[in-house]
């Protein structure tokens, strides 16, 4: 494992991280949350690595695409998560980040298909896939005293782990990677568990 990545999972699986993992979905329980974790993992790295010559940068690198938009406009592709070291800042640690619930992607039978396109096409160092399961009463009740219009995510929570085995099996069978596995379970406003699927491609 290098050694960017390392100290990334080691914030991942830090108190720290699941305390303001909980105020996060405390104040966006009705959003999707793949940006507010991965400027969080950010701040964090930041916060603790920066004074040693590495540092998280989000949206970068960008890069021009082949092809352009119809309009004759220039598309550009960005990477959402990346390590740099800043003595070898020609070659940041690229990581990808995707955000799901329990019944997305049918279940998640056939989630190969997006990790060769978001991991292996792009040539990514990391991906990092984030799977959000709360309580479905405990949402419910919560919404209903917030919200005059209802969120759909109380209905893409499941009781049925089949998603879960899935999961862990694509990418524990993805070739020339490291498979890497963390649950957070936070209380607030109502119980989640952040199901974080993570590989870390071999060189």
């Amino acid at each position: 494992m290098t050694k960017m990545f390392k100290k990334l999972l080691e914030i991942i699986r830090s108190d720290e991280f699941r305390v303001q993992l909980a105020e996060l979905n405390d104040n966006f329980f009705n959003l999707k949350q793949e940006i507010h974790i991965r400027n969080l993992l950010l701040v964090l790295f930041n916060r603790y690595h920066s004074q040693e010559g590495i540092r998280a940068l989000a949206e970068y690198p960008r890069r021009k695409n082949p092809e352009t938009l119809e309009d004759g406009r220039i598309s550009y592709t960005r990477v959402d998560l990346s390590l740099a070291d800043k003595e070898e800042k020609e070659n940041p640690f690229e990581i990808e980040l995707k955000y799901h619930f329990p019944k997305d992607k049918g279940g998640f039978s056939k989630y190969e298909e997006s990790i060769q396109k978001h991991f292996i096409d792009r040539k990514s160092d990391g991906f990092i896939l984030i799977i959000c399961d709360s309580d479905t009463n405990g949402r419910e009740n919560f919404e209903n005293t917030w919200l005059n219009d209802e969120t759909m995510f109380s209905k893409l929570s499941s009781d049925d782990l089949k998603w879960k085995n899935n999961l862990k099996e694509k990418f524990e069978n993805t070739a020339d990677s490291q498979a890497y596995f963390s649950e957070i379970t936070v209380e607030k406003p109502f119980k989640t568990t952040y199901h974080f699927f993570i590989l870390e491609g071999k060189k």
